[in-house]
Formats: C-alpha cells, structure tokens, sequence
C-alpha cells in the first residue's frame, strides 16, 4: 500500500500541473503569424515559446506516454498533428498565460521553496530515501526537472489563489444572515431512538407480542421474524428517528411509550409491528448560532475565493484571446478555443 501511495503522489506531481487548471484556460489568437520569430512555436503576449521548450514538452509526453504502455508520437502523422494542437502547444500557452499573470500579482516561486517541498515529499513517502524517490520519478516517466516544474507551479497556484483571496473577508452579520436564512438547516426534530418487528398479519405479530410478554427476546424474535430486512439484522434496531419521518400510526405510538417498553401490534400500511422505545424522546430543538458560526463563516469564505479565482480566470480567458499567435498552421489548435490541456500525460482528459 505504501508503494502505491508513493507512486500515485508521484505521478500527479509528474503529469498534473494542476496551477494550469481552472486558472488559466486561454488559447487565442491567429492559426498563424509571420511575426512569429524564427525557432519559436507560439508568442504568448510579446513572450516567446520556443522550439527547445516545444520539443522538451514532446520528450516529456513521450516519456509518459511510454510509461503508460501507450505509443509515443512522431513527427508529422495525423496522431503527431492532433496531440500537438490538442495537448503541447496549449499546454505551452497556458502554462505561459498563468506564469504572466501570476508574475503580474507579485506570486514567485523560488528554487529554495522547491527545494523544501522536495524534501518534504522524501521525508513523508520515501522515509527519507532520496534515491528512492528518485527511482520513483523514473518509474513514472519522469526526470527531476519534470518534477521540480510541476512542483513550481502548484505551489505558484497556491499563490496566487492566496494573493487573490488575501482580503476577501466574511463578517459576523454576514454569517449571521445566512444561519438565519437557513436555519431549517439547524434545526432538529423531535427524535426516539427505537426498534420494532414487522409482520404481515394481525395474527403473527399477536404471537409474537406474547412470546415478548412471556419474556421473549425482542432482538431475536426480530432478526427470525421481522420482514424489515434492514432493521431484523440488528435485532430491530431503527435508530434514532425523526418523529415527522415516521408514518403517523407508528409515530403516535412509537413517541407516547414509556422507555424499554413495547407495544401491541400496531397497523400501517407496511404491515404490523411491535415497537419498542430504546430511549427517551429527544425534544426538538435548534442548533445555536454560536455552534455553528466557524463553520458557516469558513463555507462562505470558501465560496467567496472561488468567486474571485473563477472572475480572475474569466478576465484571463478575455485578456488573451488576441495575444496568441502561432509560427505555423500545424501548432495552431483547430476551435477558436482550444481544449483545456492540463497536463503532459497522454491519459488526461484532452488525451
């Protein structure tokens, strides 16, 4: 199992340059530029993509590609043609995008906190190994570069969503008119923890309730007798149940019963059952505010981060649709709007 969790760690850390997604989803701009230097594939705002990066993000995916049991791409077949467009140069772009724009917030990444975070991940799967976390990385396709990439920009994501979300805020008042306007959430029902049989007919469960007079096991008479499969197996045992979950006949018995005793057959349209009351009624009653403010303030503050992470990534989508260009037709991706390439792995999604 630790092998396991090793490699699946890895291998998102490899191929799943997770700061890419969600981000920054951009992509536009002309199938092709003159403009575009020579030895470069893409420009990304005035930034050039160059070939070198180009064929290292090739060598990766072929890498992984590999690893995964699945053929690697060459140069220039229609698999060649559709990955290129479909997964690299978008990958590329994007990953480019989110550098700029990151870069523009002031979020950095630097070789020491790498570092750091290398050591970290050693320390909790490898049991301090770094050879073996090596080997790992080799395992998945993987140089200590790809790793060391991936590891940059997660942690740039993690930047950046905290320098967009650094002063987003929840108030008391806030937090307060959202437990007010949802109070049906806090609030509970009048309860009985019980257990009952359940039969057919009048005449069995008569049977039964004198068995239960006579000093019959109730948990035993249930698991031979009740046709309530899910309850007979524990001995009857319902729970602890809502009063207004309950069908009326069974509820007006079930809450009016003194605590460890049982009833007479009683009619639903499920059938006859014999109740018992396995504890007290729980009166209704609504969880106070004070209860329940940190976690009320924590899910609004998290719904408010990601409004502002998905605004910043829409101004991003409209940023960039002009301020791509491509050197040729054939890195140029085929919609106007390119699928979303989250990584290198020829399994993601846009594989």
């Amino acid at each position: 199992m630790t092998a396991i969790l090793r490699n699946r760690r890895l291998a998102l850390l490899v191929v799943c340059c997770a700061a890419v997604v969600g981000i920054a989803a951009g992509c536009g701009g002309s199938s092709e530029n003159s403009d575009v230097p020579k030895g470069a594939v893409a420009v990304v705002d005035h930034q050039v993509i160059t070939q070198a990066e180009f064929d290292r993000a090739v060598e990766q995916y072929n890498r992984s590609a590999a690893k995964g049991g699945q053929q690697a791409i060459k140069c220039c077949d229609d698999a060649w043609k559709t990955t290129v467009q479909q997964k690299i140069v978008p990958y590329l772009v994007q990953k480019t995008e989110f550098e700029q724009q990151a870069k523009k917030l002031g979020a950095v990444v630097t070789a020491a906190e790498i570092d750091k975070q290398i050591d970290k991940i050693v320390k909790q799967y490898f049991n301090k190994d770094r050879k073996k976390f090596l080997a790992a990385a080799k395992k998945q396709g993987a140089t200590l570069a790809d790793v060391r990439d991936s590891l940059r920009l997660t942690l740039l994501q993690q930047k950046v969503t905290e320098k967009l979300t650094a002063n987003i805020k929840v108030t008391d008042s806030q937090a307060k008119a959202y437990y007010e306007k949802n109070i049906a959430n806090y609030q509970k029902p009048t309860s009985r923890d019980l257990a009952h049989i359940l039969v057919k007919t009048k005449e069995k469960a008569d049977k039964i309730y004198q068995q239960l007079q006579n000093g019959g096991d109730f948990a035993k008479l249930a698991k031979k007798n009740s046709t309530d499969s899910g309850s007979a197996v524990n001995g009857g045992k319902l729970g602890v149940q809502a009063e207004t979950s309950l069908v009326k006949p069974f509820a007006t018995v079930a809450f009016a019963l003194k605590t460890g005793t049982i009833s007479k057959p009683t009619k639903t349209q499920f059938g006859w059952h014999i109740i018992k009351a396995l504890g007290p009624v729980i009166k209704a009653s609504t969880t106070p505010f004070s209860q329940e403010k940190a976690a009320i303030v924590q899910e609004l503050k998290q719904a408010k981060d990601s409004e502002a992470t998905t605004a910043w990534q829409t101004k991003l989508v409209n940023y960039y649709k002009n301020k791509v260009e491509y050197a040729k037709k054939d890195y140029a991706p085929p919609q106007t709007t390119a699928p979303t390439a989250t990584s290198l792995s020829p399994t993601s999604p846009t594989g």
